[in-house]
């Protein structure tokens, strides 16, 4: 924004402006000119005053313009603060004057739903706008109560229960869409959001249906869901050593695919139906984060589509600050993404496997000392080519050390270590296999026997499942006291429950903070658990254990959490899943979904 003396008198007071800084810095900044004074009030708002002497006509003051404030007067201003004019005098003399006082506003909340179709029985006009503009090929299912003809050849008429595009079950739905989308291009999810903005539609993108809470699905009655399975194309660039994505392809036949040109990967989850859109978007943890980051760290650019229904091409050079916040901040707030291009990793040459496993008495013990390892960087330097996993139930406790490598060296001493360390192990395993049969090993289904390489040969649809999951990054080590109670806690029980613990460290410490939205740079590891229903009848039973053993470590915990693995009980989400990067994501909501078209129950607000 630009005043001079030709054009101050529009901005009269009371107007709002929006003042732009560098979302690559969180350092003190000023505003406009040298002339600019910045006082704090002690309600925690900010005036700011800015004076620029105008010689000539053509001179201004440009609010945009940014440098360092001088340290005696250092005020932090976030990127994307908004203000409200509450002053402005203009002098003309022999030399002009213009002075401006500006107080910041409070986070605009912008969970409001404005106008949008909520309480409608007929969609027809949506129907409409779709068939007019999407190809007769594009699948579009409607519910068969919210359509006057029922026996049209454009598009399905269903009674359909939308849980079952959702990988989890237990009552979580409530709500039946307006239409559900099967694009196959950009062009298809323009021309979707071209329809929701003209008749005020909340618009949800489900890639692979992986949500713990089932939010791709989205969170209010009458939405529109795009389900984006069809864009799923892998295109494989051996020169600069990248790979283009498209947004609806699951892991699984990306590991495979990537594989065939010269031994490739991306640095991923372990889960093979897992898609790729909302792993890479909440920052994409994996076996090889340890080594290589998180897969939104090597995500290079993007193709998404905005709420108005423009196609934006995303990277450090435009769209830097959607780039900045897509790499970490979650899907489904700001854009739909439809494509990615992520920096390829050479695949490990070999992966070996070297497991501890204890009886349940030994758990404490075995907890205690595991920890004091991970925080004691003087004896346990632990290399980035190493990846532990911890896990704890009723009937074991299970370490496992895997090494990518063939010198093992760093394996042997790392299991020397931990075999003086913790108690003599009841059971000891070691294995060794390439890293495409290791991804084959990981897929969980639990029977060895079974070749599941067809899960990455394809988009395969991933099992339903009841269950459910809690997660909390961990600073320090879980006191004895804690550890007693959650010990004790998971004895009482009765059920499938699986609990780990993963290092967050390694290659995810040497980024700085505030280089992507992601902001849990500095944990030492995170615990997860989860829970799988046996039945209806004891979900209520079992979700109340599963609630009584995460509180027994929360308070040990940095009470935050990683954003691909959400959790609905949470009340104060923005804090708990966003750090001190929720104001900055608050205000790029503002900026690029204003009117909340892409809303969830969940969403940055």
């Amino acid at each position: 924004m630009i005043i001079n003396n030709d054009n101050f008198q529009q901005y009269k007071i009371g107007k709002q402006i929006l003042i732009k800084t560098l979302l690559s810095t969180s350092k003190h900044i000023r505003i406009a000119s040298q002339f600019c004074k910045i006082n704090k009030k002690t309600n925690d708002q900010l005036n700011v005053i800015c004076v620029y002497e105008i010689c000539t006509s053509k001179s201004a003051l440009n609010i945009e313009d940014i440098s360092e404030f001088p340290d005696d007067q250092e005020v932090l201003i976030l990127p994307y603060s908004r203000f409200e004019i509450i002053d402005i005098q203009y002098t003309r003399s022999d030399t002009s004057r213009i002075e401006i006082r500006l107080k910041q506003l409070n986070l605009i909340t912008t969970t409001h739903l404005p106008n949008y179709r909520f309480t409608r029985t007929n969609n027809n006009d949506l129907y409409t706008c779709l068939s007019s503009l999407l190809p007769l090929s594009v699948r579009t299912i409607y519910p068969c109560s919210t359509i006057a003809n029922q026996n049209s050849f454009q598009y399905e008429c269903v009674h359909f229960n939308i849980t079952n595009l959702s990988a989890i079950r237990g009552g979580r739905f409530s709500h039946s869409p307006a239409v559900i989308v099967y694009v196959t291009d950009s062009s298809d999810v323009q021309n979707v959001l071209a329809c929701a903005a003209k008749l005020n539609y909340v618009v949800n993108a489900l890639s692979g249906g992986h949500s713990y809470e089932g939010y791709g699905l989205g969170s209010t009655y009458n939405n529109i869901i795009i389900n984006m399975e069809g864009i799923n194309y892998i295109n494989i660039n051996q020169h600069d050593r990248t790979g283009t994505f498209g947004a609806g392809t699951r892991l699984g036949p990306i590991y495979y695919g990537v594989y065939q040109s010269d031994n490739y990967t991306i640095n991923a989850g372990s889960c093979p139906w897992v898609g790729l859109a909302g792993h890479a978007l909440g920052g994409g943890y994996g076996l090889l984060s340890r080594l290589h980051g998180l897969l939104s760290d090597n995500v290079l650019e993007m193709k998404a589509v905005n709420a108005h229904g423009e196609l934006l091409t995303i990277n450090e050079t435009h769209e830097p600050d959607l780039y900045w916040a897509l790499r970490g901040g979650g899907g489904g707030s700001f854009v739909i993404v439809t494509e990615f291009k992520i920096r390829l990793v050479k695949a490990p040459t070999l992966t070996t496997q070297y497991s501890l496993v204890w009886h349940p008495n030994a758990s404490k013990l075995v907890i205690q000392r595991y920890q004091l390892l991970m925080f004691n960087n003087t004896i346990f330097n632990l290399s980035n080519d190493l990846f532990l996993s911890m896990n704890v139930n009723h009937l074991e406790i299970r370490i496992s050390i895997t090494y990518f490598g063939i010198e093992l060296d760093v394996l042997k001493r790392t299991v020397a270590l931990f075999l003086e360390t913790l108690p003599t192990p009841n059971e000891t395993k070691i294995h060794s296999e390439d890293w495409l049969t290791f991804v084959y090993d990981g897929l969980g289904l639990g029977n060895s026997n079974v070749d599941h390489r067809h899960l990455l040969l394809k988009n395969s649809t991933m099992p339903t499942y009841c269950f459910k999951a809690k997660h909390l990054f961990f600073d320090k080590p879980i006191s004895d006291h804690s550890l007693d109670q959650f010990l004790n806690r998971i004895s009482l029980g009765i059920g499938e429950l699986y609990i780990t613990f993963n290092p967050w460290d390694g290659h995810i410490h040497t980024i700085p903070i505030d280089k992507t939205a992601f902001p849990h740079r500095r944990y030492k590891f995170g615990i997860q658990l989860m829970i799988y229903c046996n039945d209806t009848n004891s979900e209520k039973k079992q979700m109340k254990w599963l609630n009584e053993i995460y509180s027994t470590i929360y308070r040990d915990s940095t009470k935050h959490s990683y954003i691909n693995y959400m959790d609905r009980d949470v009340k104060n989400w923005m804090d708990y899943y966003y750090n001190t990067h929720q104001q900055i994501l608050h205000n790029l909501k503002y900026i690029y979904d204003k009117n909340n078209r892409f809303y969830f129950e969940k969403t940055i607000k």
